[in-house]
């Protein structure tokens, strides 16, 4: 799908020739992509019985002999979603309501394929929690903004989905003593100097992605995951897990920390600044990054990080802690699949199990790519890349021995397999400590879940 469409934008050139001037999809283009207005002739031509109702909602207006949509739907998958014109943004407005951009695409990518109730805070157009209830579970969805409530109930009526239960309030508050198997969230993260736009900005002074953290641990049931979209600052390269691990204490939790991107604090200003249509205006755009860069200054902030938090609920004695930092600009949308190899894997290697005897299975979906160089005699290989299934719990370099280890645990065989293969070689055969890296190849596969024990 075109990624201005994701973000409500689209050039009217963009269009010629999509269909045929005059007919009802070229007016549905002109009323719901562009924001045109168009005779009610052609409302009624195109839209039939609905025009009246979509009147009687506020979804159509009708002004001057004209009629003209208050809101966009855009093409998401097999599916549509309303939102606002992208040009509403630039009116001063705090509730405008933003189509699906890649930080919702992402989420939807890593939430975890589990059953039970979820919960969707900071819904926006509800596309997610759509999802999440014709995966059959039981949704409620929040929001602050009002508009992005009714939008996202409008959403849920296009997709024919029914049940979910969309809630008006501010973070846990309107579901106050409630659990969850599963949270989601992509609230408003950006990291500014405070500002008026619900859908991105918190008020100053207000870290709504710490206040999140700090109390979506209570709604969780026991195994319960939640899955969050963070921002956060800090001073320096090395410390940049400190901030986000301190706002949820470890009791009773496994955390996964997940860096995807830092940046300076000028070039993660003008990443938000310069398509805001508010800031059009280059002296306007000039004020805004010199307002931002002083709140940095003032703060003591040298880094900007983007990335992701997971959570499960366990039991005493069953924590730990991971933190990752590593580029993620292909996650596949079955990224959900890798964090939940990585939740069971984490907790199974807290259990000391026998590495080498234990029989694993394979993910299907793992990729190994090589890349070759020529030279003087010919073509040789430089390096191996390995790719977890979504891409997510894995992407690295590795060796031919972690290669054929993979293959020979998805052959049956085990790590001992590995051992008296390797320790026939003659140039292996004396190595002490043979088993030992053994041990700490399977560790690896099995951290990245790239090797699942067969009883998990």
């Amino acid at each position: 799908m075109p990624e201005h469409w994701l973000r409500s934008q689209v050039r009217r050139a963009a269009l010629l020739g999509r269909a045929s001037e005059g007919s009802p999809i070229h007016t549905l283009i002109l009323l719901f992509t562009l924001g045109d207005d168009v005779s009610p002739e052609a409302a009624l031509l195109a839209l039939g019985d609905a025009v009246p109702g979509l009147l009687e909602i506020g979804f159509l207006e009708a002004s001057g002999g004209r009629v003209r949509s208050r809101f966009q739907i855009c093409p998401i998958g097999d599916g549509w979603i309303a939102c606002d014109f992208h040009h509403r943004q630039g009116e001063e407005v705090e509730d405008y309501v933003m189509g699906i951009g890649p930080s919702s695409i992402l989420l939807g990518g890593i939430t975890p394929p589990v059953k039970g109730r979820a919960l969707e805070l900071a819904c926006g157009v509800g596309w997610l929690a759509g999802a999440l209830a014709r995966r059959g579970m039981e949704v409620i969805a929040t929001d602050l903004n009002a508009r992005a409530i009714e939008l996202a109930r409008f959403t849920a009526r296009l997709a024919g989905t029914e049940g979910i239960d969309f809630r008006y309030g501010d973070g846990l508050s309107p579901v106050a003593g409630e659990t969850f198997d599963l949270i989601v969230a992509n609230p408003p993260y950006v990291q500014s100097p405070g500002g008026t736009m619900i859908y991105k900005e918190a008020p100053s002074g207000d870290s709504v992605c710490a206040r999140l953290l700090r109390e979506i641990p209570a709604h969780l049931s026991p195994g319960g995951i939640a899955v969050v979209l963070i921002n956060w600052t800090h001073a320096g390269e090395d410390d940049w897990s400190d901030g986000p691990l301190s706002w949820v204490p470890p009791a009773g939790l496994r955390r996964w920390l997940f860096q995807s991107d830092c940046s300076s604090p000028v070039d993660y200003a003008w990443t938000w600044i310069a398509n805001d249509l508010r800031f059009k205006d280059e002296q306007a755009a000039e004020q805004e990054v010199r307002r931002w860069l002083a709140h940095y200054q003032e703060a003591g902030v040298r880094r900007v990080s983007g990335g992701f938090m997971v959570l499960q609920k366990c039991a005493p004695g069953e924590e730990w802690t991971r933190t990752e930092s590593r580029v993620a600009e292909s996650v596949g949308d079955d990224a959900g699949e890798d964090i939940l190899r990585v939740l069971a894997a984490e907790s199974w290697l807290a259990t000391s199990p026998d590495l080498l005897g234990s029989r694993f299975k394979v993910p299907s979906g793992i990729i190994a790519e090589a890349r070759m160089g020529l030279r003087a005699g010919g073509w040789s290989r430089d390096t191996i890349r390995l790719t977890s299934p979504a891409r997510l719990s894995y992407d690295g370099q590795v060796d031919e021995n972690l290669l054929r280890l993979l293959a020979i645990v998805r052959e049956g065989g085990t790590a001992v397999d590995m051992v008296q293969e390797i320790s026939s070689r003659p140039e292996f055969a004396a190595l002490p400590d043979l088993e030992e890296r053994i041990v700490s190849l399977v560790r690896e596969l099995v951290s990245h879940g790239l090797l699942v024990p067969s009883d998990g």
